[in-house]
C-alpha cells in the first residue's frame, strides 16, 4: 500500500517495511492524536521500529500487527512520561 496521509496532521494509514516484515498502522478515525505527556510527538518510524521489536520478541507471529502497534505506542509514551 504505502504511505497515505489524510488532511489531518500525523494521521497515517498504510504499511511500512521494517526489517523483513511489513508493519501495518491500524486504521483509526480521522482525529488529531493526543500529545505525548511531554508535548513531544512520537514519530511513526519510531513506533514502527518498536512494534517490529515486539513482533520479533514474541516469535514473529503474523496477524497481531495492531496489538504490536498499540503496545509500541503505549511503551514509548510511558518512556517519555518518565523523562
Amino acid at each position: 500500500m504505502g504511505r497515505q496521509r489524510t488532511g489531518e496532521d500525523n494521521v497515517f494509514t498504510g504499511s511500512v517495511p521494517v526489517g523483513g516484515a511489513t508493519i501495518t498502522a491500524p486504521r483509526r478515525a480521522v482525529t488529531k492524536p493526543s500529545p505525548a505527556p511531554t508535548g513531544l510527538k512520537i514519530g511513526h518510524d519510531l513506533i514502527a521500529q518498536r512494534a517490529h521489536e515486539i513482533w520479533l520478541k514474541q516469535g514473529c507471529c503474523h496477524g497481531q500487527d495492531q496489538q504490536h502497534w498499540f503496545e509500541a505506542e503505549r511503551q514509548l509514551k510511558a518512556e517519555l512520561s518518565r523523562k
